[in-house]
């Protein structure tokens, strides 16, 4: 009879163990205990509570079980995305009244952390540090290997979305990005919006192309598929690119909307720097059945100041995608309004994926007039090749 209790209980004992190790493996796979999960094979449980020195072991089994749930529900609750882009290519230069060269060149490397935490409610607080990567430089003079490209924290629910700090601007959300498919990251990166500001660097506010800093921002849940965000630019350090005319308040005032219906995405936006210029833009992009997308845009910039030019720019891109194969081309004309003549771009490329994090490049682009007056008018002609892995 001893023997015999001694057996049954340690068969008690391994079944209880058993019984742990399923439920737990259910828990940490599902979070949830299901009604189908508490079989009749484990319903000894609450029988062997009765058993003499069975209360101690329910109670460690119940004390783990509890611990797992809790560390669970912590990391459930709190999630962070380590993310990056190795961008890199060798690009030649080709311009009429200079020198040609060759050069490794960075193609916008970029290295960042991410994440976000479930406050209850519907309710999490988010975060984002992006810092681009000069993977070509060696850390000195302006090759310094790390500079900030985004950096902020907020609030997202059934409210929108609420953030503070260096984000992407609303009117490249919605209108500059819809032509920013290149893989090349010189300017000809982006054919529109983005170029409108790399010619009016100086007169207009830093980083207006794509990302911009000191930014209060709000972007607007999804309505059937439309959105839009607005932002104002604010408290620039006094005689800085970002607090243009030395503005203690608010600098700058950004809207953009658009939504995506069916094969269709549309997007317009309206930038106000104060007694600067203001800027509005309009963008439109087609994925056709077929691999075959087409998308274009048009901004226009109009100064304060008189004896200035209002510039303004339009281009259309078109992308063709058939099994791991990917064609490129686009076509950009800016209008200076000034003394200096229009601007024409023309770029081609070719992309191979060799799967959906590792890209190989080959890519053509010829400017006719990038001199930008009329003094030094030349062309000038970009051939790249590279590669880029995202993870």
């Amino acid at each position: 009879m001893g023997l015999q209790r001694n057996f049954a209980c340690g068969v008690a004992a391994s079944r209880r163990i058993v019984c742990f190790m399923r439920r737990a493996v259910a828990f940490f796979t599902t979070h949830v205990y299901k009604a189908r999960q508490r079989s009749t094979s484990c319903s000894f449980v609450v029988r062997a509570q009765h058993q003499p020195g069975s209360v101690t072991m329910n109670k460690s089994i119940i004390a783990l079980a509890v611990a797992g749930a809790l560390a669970a529900s912590a990391a459930a609750q709190a999630e962070t995305t380590l993310y990056g882009s190795a961008r890199i290519g060798v690009t030649y230069t080709d311009p009429d009244n200079a020198s040609s060269n060759w050069d490794v060149t960075n193609e916008a490397s970029r290295l960042g952390v991410k994440g976000s935490e479930d406050l209850g409610g519907g309710l999490k607080a988010i975060y984002q540090y992006e810092f681009g990567v000069n993977i070509d430089g060696n850390g000195t003079g302006g090759n310094n290997p790390w500079n900030q490209r985004l950096s902020s924290v907020g609030l997202t629910g059934g409210f929108g979305t609420v953030v503070l700090g260096r984000v992407w601007s609303a009117p490249y959300l919605y209108v500059g990005s819809l032509t920013d498919v290149f893989n090349h990251s010189t300017s000809f990166t982006s054919m529109g919006w983005d170029r409108l500001n790399f010619y009016s660097s100086g007169n207009g506010l830093a980083g207006s192309g794509d990302r911009i800093g000191n930014v209060v921002a709000y972007i607007t849940p999804s309505f059937s598929g439309f959105s839009g965000a607005a932002a104002i630019v604010m408290d620039g350090a006094p005689g800085s690119a970002s607090a243009l005319g030395a503005r203690e308040d608010v600098d700058a005032y950004d809207i953009a909307g658009g939504g995506t219906f069916g094969g269709l995405t549309v997007g317009a936006s309206y930038r106000d720097v104060q007694d600067v210029f203001e800027q509005w833009g309009v963008g439109a992009s087609f994925k056709f059945g077929f691999g075959l997308t087409v998308a274009a845009t048009y901004s226009s910039r109009d100064y304060d100041t008189s004896g200035v030019g209002d510039p303004s720019v339009w281009d259309v891109i078109g992308t063709y995608a058939f099994g791991n194969n990917v064609i490129l081309a686009g076509y950009a004309q800016y209008d200076f309004d000034d003394n200096r003549d229009n601007l024409d771009a023309w770029k081609l490329g070719y992309q191979y994926n060799l799967s959906k994090r590792t890209r190989v490049f080959a890519e053509y682009a010829a400017e006719n007039g990038f001199g930008f007056t009329e003094a030094t008018q030349t062309d000038r002609n970009v051939f790249s090749v590279g590669m880029r892995h995202d993870f």
